[in-house]
């Protein structure tokens, strides 16, 4: 980089961390002020957040460790539960830019980060808490590492921050793993790159990585691997294959999260691949988006794939259509789809005011947001049953209304409790909260309040000396929409 390029990098990173930090604020305002309660996966983390360990039994545990970290910063209310997410992103962003900066220079490291920080996906992601911002975050970094790897200045240590980047991530959420095997294909169809890498680095960050990420692992053995066998359940690939139907639906779904013009683009050079990847730096973005993003595509033919298991793809390919629209002189794209994104976040995040500008009802159809409304009013209506059968502990049958009622009824101690009769492991209560019995067999004093969305529970009342209905919890949040609970005093119980 010549003096006049190192002074301008020097001015643009400081524009950019300011640009970031402004966008990632403007984000931490509006959870601030937002008045949505959690989802019940939202309120799951916050649960295991309480007792921080090395696995949970769907996810890893980087999502909980930073909900424990937030949570002694700012307290438990959800902006605070939430504000990891935005976080995640402000930061991944500045790695990206990094990155594009190493590779492209000045301008397309700006609006490379820039389109990172403000794609669709992003935008909404950073308003929950998910395993998605802590993994893109680790992401960004592992593909600067390898950026600089690839210069071959200090490579080793660059190598080592691979193998660091790789750990957490894999500790964040299992998806890492892609970027280990997208490098992996890079370096094997890419005789430069891997001469030059050698042996020594790539085995220096795969032992780190697996350092790191081996407590995850033991922890998976000692609780019947209970995280890899949801991951395997989640890839569905047991029943019929090929839905054609679904996979169209997938990459529809592609130009909300990564943008309409972004993903047209991305489409585009996939297209024209043979000409346009013949440049060494965008072929390694290629091998470091792509593949991913065909491998979700199948998985969506051949069974299902949720819209967010393509994002890690746009890390990489936030530069790769940076860099390519700019080599044709069409970086106004770029621009356009930020202005673009920018205004259709601030359309989300002032949703309720923008449909009363247009002088639309809020009502049960056009409410996108009425399953995080309510939640309050029905958990003090639980906790209100639990106050006046003191000593009583709360048991549901159903994984979201246990989350849920964790956090906004509070029960004693949230010693909740799960109906779970045959035993078998289907979520993490299952696992570390099923009910057991043996405190209230033959215990006449012993008291349970269920709380379930069935209306009757006959094969639940057998199994108890006594089973009285204490009436239906319903909180209406619009005409047609409300949340329904039943609740049971449960007593003696006599086993199954």
């Amino acid at each position: 980089m010549s003096a006049s390029g190192a002074t301008a990098g020097r001015m643009t990173l400081p524009i950019f961390l300011l640009t970031a930090a402004t966008v990632t604020s403007w984000r931490l305002l509006v959870l601030a002020a937002s008045p949505l309660n959690l989802s019940f996966d939202e309120a799951q983390y916050w649960l295991w957040s309480l007792t921080p360990d090395w696995g949970y039994y769907s996810k890893p545990p980087f999502v909980a460790w930073s909900i424990a970290l937030a949570q002694s910063v700012c307290g438990e209310g959800e902006a605070c539960i939430r504000m990891p997410s935005s976080v995640a992103y402000g930061v991944g962003s500045v790695f990206v830019f990094l990155a594009a900066r190493r590779q492209w220079g000045d301008q397309v490291a700006f609006w490379s980060g820039l389109a990172f920080l403000t794609l669709p996906g992003v935008a909404y992601s950073s308003m929950l808490v998910t395993t998605d911002p802590p993994l893109l975050m680790f992401w960004a970094v592992a593909l600067y590492a390898v950026v600089r790897a690839q210069d071959g200045e200090k490579a080793m240590g660059w190598w080592a921050l691979l193998g660091v980047a790789m750990g957490f991530g894999l500790l964040s959420k299992y998806a890492m793993i892609l970027f280990a095997l997208s490098l992996a294909l890079y370096l094997a169809f890419t005789k430069e790159a891997r001469q030059k890498a050698g042996w020594r680095g790539p085995a220096l960050a795969g032992l780190l990585a697996l350092l790191l990420y081996l407590p995850n692992f033991l922890w998976n053995a000692a609780n019947g691997f209970a995280s890899y066998l949801h991951t395997k359940d989640n890839a569905n690939l047991s029943g019929p294959l090929f839905h054609p139907e679904k996979m169209a639906e997938f990459v529809g779904s592609q130009f909300a999260v990564f943008g309409p013009v972004l993903f047209a683009a991305l489409l585009a050079f996939l297209f024209l691949i043979k000409t346009s990847a013949k440049d060494g730096r965008l072929r390694l973005l290629a091998f470091l988006s792509l593949p991913i993003l065909l491998l979700m595509i199948v998985e969506s033919l051949l069974s299902r794939a949720n819209a967010n298991w393509a994002a890690p793809s746009y890390v990489a390919g936030s530069i790769l259509v940076t860099a390519w629209l700019a080599q044709k002189n069409r970086l106004g794209l770029v621009r356009l789809s930020v202005v673009l994104h920018m205004a259709l976040a601030t359309l989300v995040y002032n949703y309720e005011q923008a449909l009363s500008l247009l002088g639309l009802p809020l009502d049960a159809k056009t409410d996108i947001a009425k399953r995080l409304k309510g939640w309050p009013q029905a958990g003090a209506n639980v906790q209100e049953l639990l106050e006046g059968h003191p000593g009583a502990v709360l048991m549901s049958d159903d994984r979201k209304l246990m989350a849920s009622l964790s956090y906004y009824a509070r029960p004693q101690s949230l010693s909740a409790v799960k109906w779970n009769p045959d035993g078998r492991v289907r979520d993490t209560f299952d696992l570390n909260a099923s009910f057991k019995g043996a405190n209230f067999q033959g215990n006449g004093e012993s008291l349970l309040v269920f709380v379930t969305e069935r209306e009757t529970i006959p094969e639940v009342a057998r199994s108890f000396d006594r089973a009285e209905a204490l009436g239906p919890i319903r909180q209406t949040i619009h005409p047609g929409y409300s949340i329904d609970m039943h609740a049971f005093l449960l007593q003696g119980y006599k086993g199954r």
